[in-house]
Parts: C-alpha cells; structure tokens; sequence
C-alpha cells in the first residue's frame, strides 16, 4: 500500500525541504548532518522516488539491509538505530507538512538490535508547523 502525497515531491526535495526547517528551528549543525547524511543514504537506497510513491516497505527493507551490513559491534548497533530513529522523525514531519497525507495501515518496527542501553542522539523533540 502507498502511503500516498498530496505534492508531486521526489524525496530529495523533501530532504531539502526538511534539512532548512532543521536550520529555521535552530538545531544544532552537528545534528542537521547527521539527518542530512541519514536521508542521503536512505534516498540512495530507495532511489529519488515521489514521496506519495514512498511505502513502510521501503523503510523496512533500508533499515533490515543496513542491520544485515558487514559491521559487527556497538558502532554498527548504533548507525542503524539511528538511522531508523531520524528517517522515523522525517517521516513523521512529512506527515505535519502535508507532504504524506494517508497514514498506512503497516507498522515499521524498530530495529530488532534496539535496546536502551543504546541512546540516539537527537536535540529534542521538533516543533511542527501546519
């Protein structure tokens, strides 16, 4: 199932888009590269899709695909859980923009290394404007 846009957007422009709300809002530089290089990679993966051509699948997939990666130890467990927790905040301000406008009724899980002697690194909570 799509998750479906009301905007024909490619999910670089999104990135785009998100990336400068992360600088409006004043979040730490140190943090916007880390979405910025966290996006990359996941558009990468996925290819410069539509955002309304964007499904839970494609994030699952990313997410098991990078925790099936060929690093082991503490470094890995904690790139792929925080990939996962900034692609799951970007998703989630794509919905607060409008960008996605269905909500799927498919549930991405965390990765199954999560656990909570790992912290993800993140400056708060972000404020949405709509």
């Amino acid at each position: 199932m799509k998750i479906g846009s009301m905007k024909e957007v490619f999910l670089s422009n999104a990135k785009a888009t998100f990336l400068f709300d992360c600088r409006v809002i004043g979040m730490d530089a140190e943090t916007i590269d880390a979405y910025g290089a966290a996006l990359a990679s996941f558009i990468r993966f996925t290819g410069n899709i539509l955002v309304k051509d964007l499904t839970p699948e494609h994030v699952r997939v990313y997410i098991d695909n990078l925790s099936d990666g060929p690093s082991e130890g503490d470094e890995h467990t904690r790139a792929v859980i925080g990939h996962y927790a900034l692609i799951h905040e970007w998703v989630r301000w794509l919905y607060a923009q409008k960008f996605l406008i269905k909500r799927s009724n498919d549930h991405v899980e965390p990765p199954r290394l999560l656990t909570r002697r790992f912290a993800v690194r993140r400056a708060g909570p972000m404020q949405y404007s709509t």
